[in-house]
């Protein structure tokens, strides 16, 4: 079982910028929070600080000028940094923990550059990623290399001798694993593959930079991941089933009542037709019994039939969960689609369909298209429950009316996958009616 992520609570920056001090107290009960304010208070500033610390990533704190950064999760726990004071110097600090079951920790940490990023920018071949920090790009093949790659690589050091923090804090990389973000970046249309894998419809290329690619085709070939392991889960689930039936049968003492096992049948033959609506079935196979005949069961078929529709139920369980967050998906992203669709297909994932079912290409889609379909897809297929989720500028691209709908569908995905969304914005089309969800930023300090 996955470790429960800590929640974050309550987002505290003092002297950000040398001017702002903000305090963002999370709507922990809506699990969504608007930060709105002018240009260059720091909302994006704020997001990506959040991300940073989470992911220790304190290089990122040496391009910010600030004093005090602190983030209360609700357990109690608070993960704070306070940047040295003095010549002006952004280079170091001191990065403390206080949670109720444990003493508190503090320790001196580097803010300026490592050694790996100083070595790194003078390798020619070797480019930041640009999702990923503390990564680097060889683009002679595209490998990714962390900073122990580079410094044993380049640098000539053992391998481990690059530490955020020195001596590799064992208490802070303890207490880190127990919390995550997902960073959602107003630039999100293009993706590169720096993953090591270059995709099979494309030439292989030693030199030059990486290749990029759409991040709709990138979503579309994921799911086509997801979807072959949740059939394939399906279908070992299917198969032990089908193999243990006539031993289980023989051991079965439990029989429902006819009108339960008529009224569960109902229930799967719903679920099923809305399956293969969905996409994600074709065909189901035809049952081996006539459903008339169920009314007068004696008592030996009425034990086959109770085992008959729990197996069934729990075969259709494994594909449960992804059905539902496609349902959503489809239904957000088709309701303001006009005269185009996107619909399931297992052998290529996602496509988009025109006028007449005329397949389209995914890269095809309007600029304001393309951005709620990453959106949505990253919100309901790539973040655990718990997570604190950081969307930049939800708005970019999208026309007032699909501005308005932005909030309530992420309220409705926010419930259904439990995580904790703190969103900058601009839009007063995004916040609507939900002023009470929204934190000002512009104070001076």
């Amino acid at each position: 079982m996955e470790r429960e992520l800590l929640r974050l609570e309550r987002i505290e920056i003092d002297g950000l910028f040398g001017v702002y001090n903000h305090c963002i107290n999370l709507n922990t009960e809506d699990r969504v929070t608007l930060l709105h304010g002018p240009n260059g208070v720091g909302k994006t500033t704020a997001l990506q600080m959040v991300n940073a610390l989470v992911h220790n990533d304190l290089s990122y704190f040496s391009r910010v000028p600030f004093s005090r950064f602190n983030l209360r999760f609700v357990d109690g726990s608070t993960l704070e940094l306070t940047a040295s004071k003095g010549d002006g110097d952004q280079g170091a600090g001191i990065l403390s923990l206080q949670t109720p079951l444990r003493p508190s920790e503090s320790t001196e940490v580097k803010l300026a550059r490592t050694e790996a990023e100083v070595i790194a920018s003078t390798v020619d071949f070797l480019q930041p990623h640009v999702s990923m920090s503390s990564r680097w790009v060889d683009i002679r093949d595209g490998e990714v290399l962390d900073e122990d790659d580079v410094l044993m690589r380049f640098g000539g050091r053992r391998r481990g001798s690059s530490r955020n923090v020195e001596d590799d804090t064992k208490w802070l990389s303890s207490f880190l694993a127990n919390a995550d973000t997902h960073l959602i970046e107003a630039q999100r249309l293009v993706r590169t593959h720096w993953d090591g894998r270059y995709p099979s419809d494309r030439p292989f290329v030693r030199h030059g930079p990486p290749p990029l690619i759409a991040s709709v085709v990138e979503c579309s070939r994921n799911f086509h991941e997801r979807l072959g392991e949740t059939m394939a889960n399906y279908g070992r689930q299917a198969q032990t089933l089908d193999q243990t039936f006539p031993q289980r049968l023989v051991a079965a003492a439990e029989r429902l009542p006819t009108e339960d096992i008529q009224a569960r049948l109902t229930a799967l033959d719903s679920k099923t037709e809305e399956f293969k609506t969905i996409g994600i079935l074709d065909e189901t196979p035809a049952r081996p019994f006539d459903t008339a005949s169920l009314r007068d069961m004696d008592d030996t078929q009425a034990r086959v039939m109770t085992l008959y529709v729990e197996d069934t139920e729990a075969k259709l369980a494994a594909l449960e969960d992804l059905a539902r967050r496609a349902r959503l998906l489809l239904d957000n992203l088709n309701a303001k689609y006009q005269h185009k669709r996107i619909r399931l297909d297992q052998k290529d994932g996602l496509v988009a369909e025109g006028e007449n079912d005329q397949l389209l290409a995914l890269e095809a889609l309007s600029s304001g298209e393309q951005h709620e379909f990453v959106l949505h897809y990253d919100l309901l297929f790539r973040v655990k429950p718990n997570t604190i989720v950081l969307i930049d500028e939800p708005e970019l691209s999208l026309h007032v009316t699909w501005q308005k709908r932005f909030l309530p569908e992420l309220i409705d995905i926010v419930k259904l996958s439990g995580f904790d969304a703190l969103v900058a914005t601009h839009s007063p089309f995004i916040i609507g009616e939900k002023d009470e969800l929204m934190v000002g930023l512009g104070e001076s300090a």
